[in-house]
């Protein structure tokens, strides 16, 4: 029975003091170190970026994970500490830094990728649908495989895929993905294990300090082959996404240090023996690339013209 009045304390003095206790007493140990939050971080950054040349960089270091090649704006930008305007004005002022074709590049590169997150702010205001389903019509009546186990072991970076599960683990210990990582695991979600895009678009806004609605539905729709893109299908190998852009294993061995002492070519292109994936409780591939990405063509050409 709920009371007629609730009386408060008289005085706090007597209270307890009980401290929080730490998250390592928690037994959560965290080695990775957060982002700084707040207006004052988000402008330093971006007068780092802008200023110390990163952004003149920026077109030939960005796609490269195991690199400092991009600016880390993404969650300023996504709760406001930052705006677009004032970034891109600053983005503007860059160019009286530039003495190369390659650095104009940089800049240029830079602004169409903060185009491309206004793009997507505009497509679910004028298309509110797409925050439940796909844009193209031939795919929303995909058939989709429901495996959860396989699921779950890309949620947690377990495929045998190095690249693929190095991207996951940034992902859950630090909840930020390299731009081009993003781009592989939810290839890699959609196009080998064949699981429904919104799986991974959910998975993601769960994880990601910079999850946005609009900018992380459109990169899955373009991912899935069922968003508003030229060229709708698109499949990347894990094994070449790793020798191009991660081609000594750097970023794949921060994250997944148990592969130490293995080849160059078994990380990047995740041939390693079984004995060496049991002697570091690193799982085999749980998909065969090839196989899955021809199942995937027959599937897609079998809704487009059905």
């Amino acid at each position: 029975v709920s009371p007629k009045k609730l009386t408060g304390l008289a005085s706090y003095e007597d209270l307890p003091v009980i401290p929080l206790p730490s998250l390592r007493e928690l037994k959560f140990i965290n080695d990775i170190t957060l982002p700084k939050v707040g207006e004052s971080a988000a402008l330093e950054l971006l007068e780092t970026f802008c200023d110390g040349h990163g952004i003149l960089r920026y077109q030939t270091e960005r796609d490269f994970p195991a690199h400092a090649g991009t600016s880390t704006l993404s969650p300023h930008l996504r709760f406001g500490t930052v705006g677009i305007r004032r970034v891109w004005e600053k983005a503007i002022a860059s160019e009286q830094l530039v003495r190369s074709e390659e650095e104009a590049a940089g800049i240029t590169t830079w602004k169409q990728e903060l185009a491309w997150r206004e793009f997507y702010q505009h497509v679910l205001f004028h298309f509110p649908e797409l925050e439940t389903g796909a844009y193209r019509s031939q795919m929303r009546n995909f058939p989709w495989d429901d495996d959860e186990e396989k699921f779950t072991a890309w949620c947690e970076g377990r495929t045998g895929y190095p690249i693929v599960d190095g991207a996951m683990r940034q992902l859950n210990q630090t909840g930020w993905m390299h731009n081009r990582c993003r781009m592989i695991v939810a290839s890699f979600l959609t196009k080998d294990l064949i699981i429904n895009w919104q799986w991974g678009e959910r998975y993601f806004m769960q994880k990601l300090l910079d999850g946005d609605l609009a900018a992380n539905n459109g990169g899955w729709q373009w991912s899935a082959s069922s968003g508003m893109d030229p060229k709708p299908l698109r499949i990347f190998n894990p094994a070449s996404q790793a020798r191009k852009y991660d081609p000594e294993g750097e970023y794949i061995l921060r994250w997944l240090p148990e592969l130490q002492g293995l080849t160059t070519a078994e990380l990047l292109s995740g041939n390693i023996p079984p004995h060496q994936c049991k002697k570091r409780d690193y799982p085999l591939p749980i998909v065969d690339h090839n196989m899955q990405q021809q199942k995937f063509k027959k599937l897609y050409q079998d809704c487009k013209t059905s």
